[in-house]
């Protein structure tokens, strides 16, 4: 009975991960405009990651590593907002905060990855796990939008002349999926080079991966 749970737990792996994903992506255009919705937006994602790293890694260092910098990107949250009167250091606060944030998708992604790639045959644990690797890539590319708008306040421009972190999500997933709207536009250097990056990877990784389930589902 301990064996049969130990494979169901390894099988589903993944289904916290993949809810918590789909849930804060569905509700972050809400949370985003209450007064501590950045906050919450931040503190479950980030909870969410070190979790599926821990469950993927089982390193207890890695552990403590994650949860020091989450308190530490947490603590920079506090102070871009207990501190607004000063811009510049508001600015640079909110810059690291972000980073870090980055730090979590990008080692979350490669742990994944680190999983997939060598598997041998297609389990729904696989599928759930590429489909995770694909909203954290939306995810991540979102941030880095915000690094950039950080910087350069005028990098994306919209008709609604304002853009706000929901609304790079809703940038990054379209360019993600390569459909373009055409509803906010990268107006810099830098930010239309990020776009045409995320573009291609949206291109690349379905393609690639449904390569390798195809290859895995054929070498049975």
């Amino acid at each position: 009975m301990k064996f049969r749970q130990l494979i169901q737990a390894t099988e589903n792996k993944y289904n916290r991960l993949l809810a918590n994903l789909l849930s804060l992506y569905i509700i972050y255009p809400f949370l985003v405009y209450l007064p501590l919705g950045d906050w919450l937006i931040f503190f479950f994602f980030s909870l969410s990651l070190i979790i599926a790293v821990y469950q993927i890694d089982r390193s207890k260092l890695a552990l403590r590593f994650n949860i020091g910098l989450f308190l530490i990107a947490l603590l920079l949250r506090a102070f871009s907002t207990i501190i607004p009167i000063y811009s510049d250091f508001n600015r640079w606060f909110e810059l690291s905060s972000t980073l870090i944030f980055l730090a979590f998708i990008g080692l979350c992604v490669y742990s994944i990855l680190l999983e997939l790639i060598p598997a041998e045959q297609v389990t729904s644990d696989i599928i759930k796990g590429g489909i995770c690797v694909y909203f954290l890539l939306g995810f991540f590319w979102a941030a880095a939008y915000n690094i950039v708008q950080i910087f350069d306040p005028d990098s994306f421009s919209s008709a609604a002349k304002t853009v706000n972190q929901a609304d790079l999500l809703h940038f990054s997933f379209t360019t993600l999926a390569t459909v373009g709207y055409g509803d906010i536009v990268p107006a810099s250097k830098v930010a239309r080079v990020l776009a045409n990056l995320e573009g291609m990877t949206g291109v690349l990784y379905p393609a690639v991966f449904i390569a390798r389930l195809v290859s895995l589902h054929n070498g049975r």
